[in-house]
């Protein structure tokens, strides 16, 4: 196994890891046929933060939020779920064609793809409503990191999106059986780079330089969602060197690195587009902060677009990784 390290028996014939170890991080509870995992709790979390965060932006760049929201609850959590599902069979599209029947039925997801199929569908609609696309991205823009990194430490109790082995003290060791580290790559007890830690505090990062960022304004409409683009695209570039498994794709370059160069590119255009753009000020804590109160009382949406992330991303069936 490439990048591996050879560890000393300890005294009770186990090996003796260096890093953190994560035991039963998997299984929130089981309950027949179904099993319910920790993933979905924070990805449900991050999606509802996200949403309230960016209904808040959205009124703070002068758009009058509907009542209720029962659409938007439905519409993005369901567009995540399939974008996600949709763009990990398509990285992976030789192992699906090779074995559809065993294949199909496995949980597995890449937040590229919820994020392409969510803009897309957004795109469409504001289009068709006449509405200031730009402005509308730029809100979810300044919203989405956050959402991302709570979700990222979903990825990190479920052992996926894990790093390649490392012998440095950072890695972290899964010993779950149900975790995808050690039940798919077999790479249980091994210290890996814990590139979901990685990705998660990159992504508080992001947050706050747009925050950062928006506070100076007014800006160009498209500038935080250029921003965002190129800032998170770049960031998951190089993080995926560190992400297992080895370098196996197109020119020495995995399915989502390139994924991640068409993110940054576009980003780039997006940059170019907003300069003739009219300003948008999110400039205002005081505005925000009465946003978000506001957008808090559209809890009972939020709660059922997090009940829709967790059904989504959170159940599974007999065994961990398979719905059925």
């Amino acid at each position: 196994m490439e990048g591996c390290v050879t560890h000393p028996p300890s005294r009770n014939g186990q090996s003796t890891l260096r890093g953190g170890g994560l035991r039963k991080s998997v299984v929130l509870v089981r309950l027949g046929p179904v099993t319910l995992v920790n993933f979905g709790v924070f990805v449900a979390a991050g999606g509802v933060v996200a949403g309230l965060l960016t209904a808040s932006r959205l009124e703070q760049a002068g758009f009058r939020l509907g009542s209720p929201l029962w659409v938007e609850a439905v519409g993005l959590p369901l567009l995540v779920f399939l974008g996600s599902r949709m763009m990990e069979i398509a990285a992976d599209w030789h192992a699906y064609a090779a074995a559809p029947v065993r294949k199909l039925p496995e949980t597995g997801f890449a937040f590229q793809g919820g994020l392409l199929l969510g803009a897309a569908v957004l795109l469409g609609c504001t289009w068709a409503t006449g509405a200031a696309v730009l402005r509308v991205f730029d809100a979810f823009a300044l919203s989405i990191p956050l959402g991302h990194a709570i979700g990222r430490i979903g990825c990190l109790t479920y052992g996926c999106c894990h790093g390649r082995p490392t012998g440095t003290a950072r890695g972290v060791a899964f010993t779950d059986p149900d975790a995808k580290a050690v039940r798919v790559a077999g790479l249980g007890g091994v210290p890996l780079y814990p590139t979901q830690a990685y990705a998660s505090a990159g992504n508080v990062a992001v947050f706050a330089a747009l925050s950062l960022l928006a506070s100076a304004g007014p800006w160009p409409e498209g500038t935080m969602s250029a921003a965002y683009l190129m800032a998170g695209s770049a960031g998951r570039f190089g993080l995926d060197f560190l992400r297992w498994p080895p370098m196996d794709g197109v020119r020495g370059l995995k399915p989502f690195q390139w994924v991640s160069i068409a993110l940054f590119a576009a980003g780039a255009v997006v940059l170019a587009i907003s300069r003739s753009r009219p300003e948008v000020d999110f400039s205002g804590w005081t505005e925000l902060t009465g946003s978000v109160g506001r957008a808090a009382s559209h809890w009972p949406e939020a709660a059922l677009a997090g009940a829709l992330l967790f059904a989504g991303f959170g159940i599974h069936g007999r065994k961990v990784g398979r719905y059925f």
